[in-house]
């Protein structure tokens, strides 16, 4: 899969998650990146504010939010915390 909205749909629906779009702000265990792609892994990638780009499970310590900075996805593990 590539690093493309299409991906980030496909892991969408797959995953059951509302629709997300390329750039969105999110935060992986407490660091901040951007929604990338998606992957083969049926994942998310993340681009990490240092500029790595890695494979990260949407359902584990994982925030989203639009560009207007509403939380639109927040993982059951973080929910209890919001």
């Amino acid at each position: 899969m590539a690093n493309n909205q299409k991906s980030i749909d496909e892991i969408c629906k797959y995953r059951d998650l509302p629709k997300l779009l390329k750039l969105y702000p999110c935060e992986v265990d407490g660091s901040k990146g951007f929604v990338f792609g998606g992957n083969s892994s049926a994942n998310l990638n993340v681009k990490f504010e240092n500029g790595q780009i890695l494979n990260c499970h949407p359902y584990w310590r994982f925030k989203v939010w639009d560009f207007k900075g509403n939380l639109v996805y927040i993982s059951s593990d973080l929910e209890e915390k919001k």
